[in-house]
Parts: structure tokens; C-alpha cells; sequence
């Protein structure tokens, strides 16, 4: 499947810039509540999944869907399996574990 991937670094960046993107958070809800990126909305990965399969994520023409997770593979996961059916996904290479900004929530 073919979908860019940014770095943690990048994606820092977008944030403080506020470039238009809708911010996909697929940690589990506890994570999300202690800690998560600035404008991130939450969707576990499995629900993800689940809306996906389903036909009833929806998306705004011409704005990407940024993911991340703890550690990249689950977001890289979501975008194959997204990409595939014609969402405009980014993957975030190392996911929260190696994002060194503050653009975050505790």
C-alpha cells in the first residue's frame, strides 16, 4: 500500500504550525487520558479497525488522517489496511515513544 510516513519530529511541527490534519490517537482510552498529543481524537485501534470495516469513518476531502501509537506498529497496521481502501492516511514512524516535542496533554 503506498501512504507517507512522517517522523514524531515532522509531526511536531505540523502541530505548533496547525496544518490541517485530522490527529488519530489509536492508543487504548486509559493512555489517551493520561497523556496524548494536542488535538488528537481518540480511536482505539481495534474499534479503528471495526469503523473501517464498516464503511462509517468519515473523513474530510483533502485533509489527511495522521496516526500514531505507542510505538509505530499499530498505526503503520491501521494505514495498510486504510490505505487500501482509499483514505488519505499518514503513518508517524516510532509512534508517542519517540516523540520528543511538547505539543501534548498529561
Amino acid at each position: 500500500m503506498n501512504y507517507p510516513t512522517i517522523s514524531m519530529r515532522e509531526l511536531d511541527c505540523w502541530i505548533r504550525c496547525k496544518r490541517p490534519m485530522e490527529l488519530i490517537d489509536l492508543r487504548n482510552r486509559n493512555a489517551y487520558e493520561c497523556s496524548h498529543l494536542i488535538g488528537a481524537v481518540n480511536i482505539p485501534y481495534e474499534e479503528l479497525e471495526a469503523m473501517v470495516e464498516e464503511g462509517i469513518l468519515e473523513y474530510q476531502e483533502g485533509i489527511p488522517m495522521v496516526l500514531y501509537c505507542t510505538r509505530g506498529s499499530q498505526s503503520m497496521l491501521a494505514c495498510n489496511h486504510m490505505s487500501a481502501r482509499g483514505y488519505p492516511v499518514i503513518n508517524t514512524a516510532g509512534g508517542l515513544a519517540a516523540y520528543r516535542g511538547h505539543c501534548y496533554t498529561r
